[in-house]
């Protein structure tokens, strides 16, 4: 199935969004859409072979909306012009038919008041044909044929209501002698829903600003080493994996690499949300759109394109201002009934004054009072808007959310687990030990540093760290064992590196030997050995040390009643030190892959919500297992790729700041959703009843989705 993500630059309330998901999924090979009103956009699960592009936008446009597809081009600031134009002129046209509304509307006022003529009437027609014509067309373009089909939505229930009060005045003027008119109604009342659209539209543009921040972070021109020694000034789009690239002073780093030749100081801040400069040298790696501090440096390009961790992350933020959360789904299904129970209220309203008073006009403008007060836009946008800009604020604090499901659960977890090595720790192990039971240490060096040449570990990273040596030897056959180290052929002899558990499964461990690996590991470190198939040959101690963030962020987790366990494939004794320090009581030591993702399945039959927190491949069937999966953003593509969450920093206090960020934004969530609902219970009544006005009640409906989107937008100011 492929997502394809479709521009709706013309939708004006929720029950549009309800409308043009019906419409789509029935198309044959679509497997889902989900509409965004806050984004104006929709994502598309569909089956290429089955259905095209041009039958999805067919589709919309028979459900009376206008739809485009995104142009997803390989430099994500081309694509970013292109929405941002599109955007402005939709918000351009909005601003022209308020002027014009605005200008014609204050004329129909003054004719009103001031003039004193027999053409007085015809002029009021004129204008007000006129402000409905021009800023009023949409109601029309859209409601009418909604209408027809047998699906109204707002614009039905504004052009009905509009429509009422201009045609009643019209036949009055021309048939009638009656002097009852509501030329200016209808106008102002116009002026004011296009007031209310404009500037909603201007708000959304501010909530959705993050993506637009994170667009323009990117390089737009790279330093690239020629074969000569030179360099040359090619657009950063055009970089390729394995260029080598100069980085000047003060610079926006092009693409992801690592550093070949020189020092730097880099400001992450914008990708990581840490203020604080990074010192880097060489072998270090560095990230695209980061800042180089004061000197030069000579890099590799290693990830170009969409593969940088800028692109990723503005994909990521995309999905989960696209995505629903659960309770949005529930008031698009309200909003989809709720236009029918409107006009069913509306022609009770005119009905029962007509019979009660015999009075029409009475009914008339309580009529369009209530279709006019009854806008379901704030219902619509309450769940939306919050999820943008939540979703938005995590992305600038280095938190990445793959969907609006995880920021409306997360805040749930009881239990977090938590991995050892790059979790809880830095992730950066140092061989602190060595000991040799061989004749010949430097053979055995060169057998353990080839051997570990061929591991991503970082425990395996740490001996070839340690050795250094400049050449490994050719290994045959080898191979990763799961949790438990590596073997390969080296001259035709079989090798072994790994835990003291893989030891004890192939050897009998002399007494000396197992009296040096439990004193290690008493002290806190991992043991490794080297054997063969006969013969313990050499010993390493590493350590890691634990992150400075960790201690703190455990100590908060239990302060939410959250339970903190460590899961992790080292021995018990190791497990249990690293434990202590960071201040976590309940360990699980010794667990391999499988036997992770099988506790999470455990503590989840207890009735425990559980989120998992790794860096690693090991960690992913966790991850993917987990109720919310949490990746660190310094670990595998794999790890990051089965996390429902992603901390870019890799800071496990990002973890606790994702569960104030959730519980800030579902706050904000039911806040709007409170006023929305309150908002019509109570205004449909007062309008039904005679005490609103339509000018007022249009006034009240354009104020009610703007407070939503303002109220939303506090949460710019979360404060972690």
């Amino acid at each position: 199935m492929d997502k394809v993500e479709f521009n709706l630059p013309d939708m004006n309330c929720a029950s549009c969004v309800e409308k043009i998901q019906n419409a789509v999924s029935k198309v044959k090979g679509v497997q889902n859409a989900s509409v965004n009103f806050a984004l104006d956009n929709m994502i598309v699960e569909l089956d290429p072979t089955k259905v095209s592009s041009r039958q999805i936008v067919k589709a919309v446009k028979k459900a009376g909306y206008t739809a485009t597809q995104a142009q997803h081009e390989n430099h994500h600031g081309s694509h970013h012009n292109h929405a941002a134009s599109e955007s402005d002129k939709a918000i351009k046209q909005k601003r022209n038919k308020l002027v014009v509304s605005a200008i014609l509307s204050l004329a129909i006022l003054a004719i009103e008041f001031l003039i004193v003529t027999p053409s007085k009437p015809y002029l009021l027609f004129s204008l007000s044909l006129t402000v409905l014509i021009y800023a009023g067309r949409d109601f029309y373009k859209k409601g009418l044929p909604a209408l027809f089909r047998g699906k109204p939505d707002m614009d039905s229930l504004v052009m009905i209501g509009v429509s009422a009060a201009f045609l009643y005045s019209s036949y009055n003027v021309f048939f009638t002698s009656t002097t009852e008119q509501y030329f200016m109604d209808a106008a102002i009342i116009t002026t004011f829903i296009v007031t209310g659209r404009y500037l909603e539209a201007k708000s959304k543009g501010q909530a959705s600003q993050a993506i637009k921040k994170l667009l323009h972070l990117s390089a737009k021109e790279a330093h690239l080493f020629l074969d000569d020694g030179s360099t040359k000034d090619i657009p950063a789009s055009e970089v390729q994996i394995g260029d080598i690239l100069l980085i000047k002073p003060g610079e926006k780093i092009p693409v992801d690499g690592y550093i070949l030749e020189g020092t730097a100081t880099i400001d992450e801040s914008m990708v990581t949300g840490e203020s604080i400069p990074v010192d880097k040298a060489k072998n270090n790696k560095v990230i695209g759109a980061t800042i180089n501090g004061n000197l030069s440096f000579k890099m590799k390009a290693e990830k170009v394109g969409s593969d940088t961790l800028l692109n990723k992350i503005i994909e990521m933020v995309k999905q989960a201002q696209s995505s629903k959360a659960p309770i949005q789904k529930l008031v698009d299904k309200i909003s989809s009934y709720f236009v029918w129970i409107v006009l069913a209220i509306a022609t009770l309203t005119v009905t029962l004054w007509a019979i009660k008073t015999g009075d029409i006009n009475s009914g008339l403008t309580s009529m369009v009072a209530v279709l006019i007060i009854a806008c379901p836009c704030a219902l619509g946008l309450a769940t939306p808007i919050s999820i943008v800009v939540g979703s938005g604020r995590g992305a600038e604090e280095g938190i990445l959310l793959k969907n609006a499901e995880v920021l409306e659960k997360v805040h749930k977890v009881t239990t977090m687990i938590f991995d050892k090595t790059g979790t809880l720790t830095k992730g950066k192990p140092t061989v602190e030990f060595f000991k040799n039971f061989s004749d010949d240490e430097n053979s055995i060096k060169q057998i353990a540093y080839s051997l570990e040449h061929n591991s991503e570990h970082p425990l395996a990273e740490s001996i070839v760290n340690y050795l250094n040596l400049e050449t490994p030897l050719k290994v045959d056959q080898f191979s990763a064992q799961t949790g438990l180290g590596v073997k390969g052929s080296i001259n035709s002899t079989i090798y072994y590196l790994g835990s003291h558990r893989y030891l004890k499964q192939l050897l009998e461990i002399p007494s000396n030997i197992e009296a040096d690996i439990n004193r290690l590991q008493n002290s806190g470190y991992t043991a490794l050995i080297l054997f063969s198939s006969n013969k313990v040959l050499a010993l390493f101690g590493v350590k890691d040390g634990l992150k400075t963030t960790s201690i703190e962020a455990i100590k908060a987790l239990k302060a939410f009643n959250i339970t903190p366990i460590m899961m992790t494939g080292d021995n018990h004794v190791v497990a249990n030190s690293i434990a202590k320090q960071s201040g976590i009581d309940n360990v699980f030591a010794e667990v391999k892959p499988d036997e992770k993702a099988a506790k999470v399945i455990e503590l989840q039959k207890q009735g425990e919500v559980v989120a998992m927190v790794g860096d690693g491949i090991n960690d992913s069937p966790a991850l993917a297992q987990a109720d919310i999966g949490i990746a660190m953003g310094t670990g595998t593509d794999i790890a990051i790729e089965s996390g429902d969450i992603v901390l870019v920093k890799g800071d496990l206090q990002k973890a606790v700041e994702t569960i104030k960020l959730s519980e800030a934004t579902l706050l904000n969530i039911k806040q709007n959703l409170g006023w929305a609902f309150i908002y019509n219970t109570i205004g449909i009544p007062i309008a039904a009843l005679g005490f609103l006005s339509p000018i007022l009640s249009s006034i009240a409906m354009a104020a009610s989705s703007i407070s939503v989107v303002l109220n939303a937008l506090r949460l710019k100011r979360f404060n972690k």
